[in-house]
């Protein structure tokens, strides 16, 4: 990547955007088709009634949860790769962010769609929203599936203002490609002018959004660890032999990493090459996904190991039948076929010759996507049919319609998928950028950095605008403007440049205080909302209190992770100004791909001084400005 210009970095990334190929179009309808066959069968499903479905005594869960389960812990890999991975600063991330974000969200709408499925009668879903109601009956909020509910809502929310927020930058450079290209009429670049929010690459607008997606990258953070772990808690606070197990947690997270990753070799390996990315997709980023996996397959081997160990320690009868019966009965075939396919299919990557072969980082992605539904499905389906009570202990065949629906439920994944790979931009081009500009920094040797205060260019006030073509030569002749007095400045640029900011004297942007405001009151509306359902229904068991505070805790920190979010995005577009289509009349559009722009705010008679100078200091163009 560091060889690359900006002017390709442009071209690859933006030219992923052409209109597709005959054969885009029939997997796309096929996968729609499919989809649509799917959501045909679970009308059938609701005409006819569960009795459709598996679903048996005392088998109440079935692959549909299991389901839940999977597409969850696919979700995950998108939050670790663009979120974790950001605030450790991982460079490799770069080029595969963008596309594990989509993943993100596009799994996290398929794993709500499984409750609802497995609901029957999804129309009362509302009954676990928390609103006034005439039936004075509100959730109960020390309930796990009430955690569930809020907790996905809370990531796929997170989810898609992470991802929305990462698209401005590289949605205005497609904006302005197509506009070069098409003309500013055409539907397209209509459509993206509107989405990319004004985004003009201003130093300001950069500011804002450097902070506000740091703080998203910190906010979604903790969502990784307390999502899945909530989703284990379905299982875990149950006494259903197998369940009842505090490894869940841990050993849910770390399969949910190890399940993502996986699906991430898997979509980005073909997505390369059809998209004609190998310049920004290397095999470097996969090398790093693939030693990821090693460590997230060991987690998983261990817990393998250790839940037959702890069902015997525990002593308790119905744990060690249970661990007896699961390695001896019906489901043992399954039960044995998770090893190999989620523990030693991933530790062949150990073999760098392994983790350089495209060819066997799919197969292996693929054994492992397959090992990781195998053991969602089992988990649910183990526990529950084979319970406390011999007399009711009955096998489970997953029906037809329940077969179709989850090939649906693929197929509408890669569905939204492939639309977006050719709709949005598949890897972060701003982000791509910024690498290259550190590259040709730890080249060249970094310049030293002064401060001035300035002031923002009003939109009546006239000016000269330059354009470089060297971030290095715009933050010169800024510093050259700044020294002979004068202060009302902006920079554009395609690529956040901190330096510009630093030298421009701007504090530090209050996203921040957004930020705090609204996580501060997601905490104390979390709490509110829990001790006044339970004051309102005075649910007393065995003397306790209605209020628990600390089953509480859990719907606070979603509350503090959502409102804190929603108030970092508020302040970013306030103090961004982003939200209105117009761009500053002096905007060029090159300055999203590889020009960069200085705007110094002058009077008429000293225009002539101003143009000498930054002339001087090697702009290639000069325009006034009025």
């Amino acid at each position: 990547m560091a060889q690359l210009t900006y002017e390709q970095a442009n071209d690859d990334v933006l030219g992923a955007l052409r209109p597709p190929r005959r054969l885009y179009w029939v997997v796309v309808c096929v996968l729609g088709a499919l989809a649509t066959w799917a959501l045909a069968l679970w009308i059938y499903q609701i005409h006819m009634g569960m009795g459709v479905a598996g679903i048996n005594q005392p088998v109440a869960w079935g692959i549909y949860i299991g389901n839940f389960v999977f597409w969850v812990g696919i979700a995950h890999s998108g939050t670790l790769i663009s979120a974790i991975l950001h605030l450790v600063r991982a460079r490799w991330r770069t080029a595969i962010s963008r596309s594990a974000e989509a993943m993100t969200v596009f799994a996290v709408m398929t794993a709500g769609l499984f409750p609802f499925i497995h609901l029957g009668r999804f129309w009362v879903f509302y009954y676990i929203l928390p609103y006034p109601s005439e039936r004075q009956i509100w959730p109960d909020f020390l309930s796990p599936l009430v955690w569930d509910v809020i907790a996905i809502s809370t990531y796929l929310i997170v989810s898609v203002i992470f991802l929305s927020v990462g698209l401005v930058p590289d949605l205005a450079a497609a904006r302005d490609r197509l506009e070069e290209a098409l003309g500013p009429r055409h539907p397209r670049s209509r459509f993206y002018r509107t989405i990319s929010l004004g985004w003009s690459g201003g130093a300001d607008q950069w500011r804002h959004y450097g902070r506000a997606y740091l703080f998203f990258a910190a906010l979604a953070t903790p969502l990784v660890v307390s999502v899945h772990s909530v989703v284990s808690w379905d299982f875990a606070m149950g006494i259903m032999p197998g369940w009842h197990t505090t490894i869940f947690p841990p050993y849910f997270v770390a399969g949910a990493i190890h399940s993502g990753l996986a699906m991430v070799l898997t979509l980005l390996i073909p997505m390369r090459r059809l998209l004609h990315l190998e310049r920004l997709i290397t095999p470097v980023q996969f090398d790093a996904v693939a030693r990821a996996m090693i460590v997230t397959s060991l987690i998983v081997c261990y817990a393998y190991v250790i839940e037959p160990w702890m069902a015997w320690y525990s002593g308790n009868i119905f744990e060690r039948q249970f661990a007896w019966w699961r390695a001896t009965g019906w489901l043992a075939l399954v039960y044995y076929s998770l090893t190999p396919l989620n523990v030693l299919a991933p530790l062949a990557f150990v073999f760098k010759r392994v983790r350089q072969s495209l060819p066997a980082l799919f197969v292996v992605s693929i054994l492992v996507n397959a090992g990781m539904w195998l053991e969602r499905a089992f988990i649910v389906v183990g526990s529950t049919s084979h319970d406390f009570l011999p007399h009711t202990w009955r096998p489970y065949t997953p029906s037809w319609v329940e077969i179709n629906i989850t090939i649906g439920a693929f197929a509408f994944f890669l569905f939204c998928f492939f639309a977006f790979s050719k709709t949005m931009p598949t890897v972060p081009l701003n982000e791509v950028k910024l690498d290259i500009e550190r590259e040709a920094r730890k080249r060249k040797g970094e310049a030293a950095v002064g401060t001035a205060r300035i002031e923002r260019v009003r939109k009546s006030q006239g000016g000269v605008l330059a354009v470089f073509g060297d971030p290095q030569q715009m933050l010169a002749a800024l510093r050259s403007v700044l020294a002979q007095g004068y202060r009302k400045v902006e920079v554009y640029s395609p690529v956040r440049l901190d330096e510009a900011n630093c030298i421009m004297g701007r504090p530090r942007s209050p996203v921040r205080f957004y930020t705090l405001v609204g996580a501060l009151s997601g905490a104390v509306g979390g709490f509110w909302l829990c001790i006044g359902a339970a004051e309102l229904n005075k649910l007393i068991a065995g003397g306790k209190p209605p209020a628990a505070i600390i089953p509480y805790c859990i719907v606070a920190f979603e509350g503090t992770i959502l409102l804190g979010t929603i108030a970092n995005l508020a302040g970013m577009l306030i103090h961004a100004r982003l939200g209105s289509p117009r761009l500053p009349a002096c905007y060029d559009r090159r300055f999203s791909r590889d020009k960069f722009g200085l705007l110094v705010g002058c009077e008429a008679a000293q225009a002539e001084t101003v143009r000498q100078a930054l002339m001087g200091a090697g702009a290639e163009e000069i325009h006034a400005v009025h």
